[in-house]
């Protein structure tokens, strides 16, 4: 099975995840893994502390040669800001009061430490660049298995752009080149973003990732958490900040005829009509993309002051303000592009269940040739 353990704090000395499972002799590149990390890093609407931090992995065990051994692989990024936090006096560092739509106040129900700045260092979005790294370990084999993810934003409060087909390579070169990572609307994004940040707001949108090559017959319907869109929309779902997820398009209205796609058999194979059901039927990929769609909220840490209550005084007062992006669904593409691929190749291994890659690749073979026989 696999699975990884994550560990580390905002501002302490770094982030570190162990993954284990993965099958011995795949390639994996340090090089690729620091590039997703920098796609994470991007984006309009970022904070200070993305000029502070320039997040590389390094990489303590689980690889020889560059390839996976099948023992476990333990990676480490260091917080270049802790430096600025170390020396810092515990006094200034307390927090009573805590944010409204942050983890500070149920962070303080559950584990009753007296101090909110233990829940805010755990909780916070910090922590998605170690869940990158691992997935961007992930996605390099998932390549070699020919699965390829790929996302945009979608929509930024209201403002919509153009749906389209990330695996069009024109298309998909403009929306990487975009600060916001849209097609067509960038200007009027870009203005909404400088508009929430002038009156020390926030913003929430949707974004949309779409996975390509994924083999037939993924996921279950024999047991609740076995469906594949269960399991993808819990890992979504587990992102900060994530309050909706959809599998498939969202924003469309149906009816029973209009949205089910259609079975056809042409020039050998069996094809769909369309894909509204975003690539999974009963818990189970039916070989066509798999769609995610997901909707972050507007982020909590913003300057304009909501009603809060000093924890230690026991009295109301205003809302604190912490250094925070103005918008992350930029970020958010990235992260989920990788949460997705530790998914995906979690759900590949669990079907196919093999210890290195040249028996993995066989018995992927094996499944598709006996698959393929319905399109003769």
């Amino acid at each position: 099975m696999l699975r990884f353990l994550d560990a580390g704090e905002s501002h302490g000395p770094g982030l570190c995840a162990v993954l284990e499972g993965l099958p011995a002799n795949f390639s994996i590149s340090r090089e690729k893994i620091d590039e997703e990390l920098a796609r994470r890093q991007k984006g309009y609407g970022r904070g200070e502390r993305m000029k502070l931090e320039k997040d590389q992995v390094e990489i303590i065990s689980g690889l020889s040669e560059g390839k996976t051994t099948g023992a476990p692989v333990t990676i480490l990024i260091r917080n270049r800001d802790h430096d600025n936090w170390k020396n810092k006096d515990p006094k200034d560092t307390f927090v009573s009061v805590p944010r409204p739509g942050h983890a500070d106040l149920t962070g303080e129900f559950k584990y009753g430490t007296g101090n909110l700045r233990n829940s805010i260092e755990r909780s916070s979005a910090r922590e998605t660049a170690i869940r990158t790294a691992v997935g961007a370990i992930c996605r390099q084999i998932l390549e070699e298995l020919g699965i390829r993810i790929r996302s945009k934003v979608q929509t930024l409060y209201g403002i919509n752009d153009s749906f389209c087909d990330l695996f069009d390579d024109g298309l998909y070169e403009k929306i990487e080149k975009s600060p916001m990572r849209v097609l067509r609307n960038e200007e009027a994004f870009m203005s909404l973003v400088d508009s929430a940040k002038r009156q020390g707001d926030s913003l929430g949108g949707w974004v949309y990732a779409s996975v390509e090559g994924v083999m037939r017959g993924l996921g279950s319907f024999m047991h609740y958490d076995r469906r594949l869109d269960a399991s993808l929309a819990g890992a979504v779902m587990s992102i900060q900040g994530v309050k909706e997820v959809s599998i498939g398009n969202p924003f469309l209205n149906f009816t029973g005829y209009t949205y089910h796609d259609g079975i056809l058999y042409e020039d050998g194979a069996l094809i769909r009509a369309s894909n509204h059901a975003g690539g999974i039927e009963g818990g189970i990929s039916n070989g066509e993309n798999i769609d995610v769609y997901c909707y972050m909220k507007p982020i909590p840490s913003i300057l304009l002051k909501l009603p809060s209550v000093d924890l230690k005084e026991k009295k109301n007062t205003d809302s604190r303000y912490e250094r925070s992006d103005v918008t992350a669904v930029v970020p958010l593409t990235i992260v989920l592009e990788n949460v997705l691929a530790f998914e995906l190749l979690k759900e590949v291994l669990e079907t196919f269940s093999r210890d290195n890659k040249e028996e993995l690749t066989a018995a992927i073979r094996i499944r598709e040739k006996r698959l393929g026989v319905l399109n003769e």
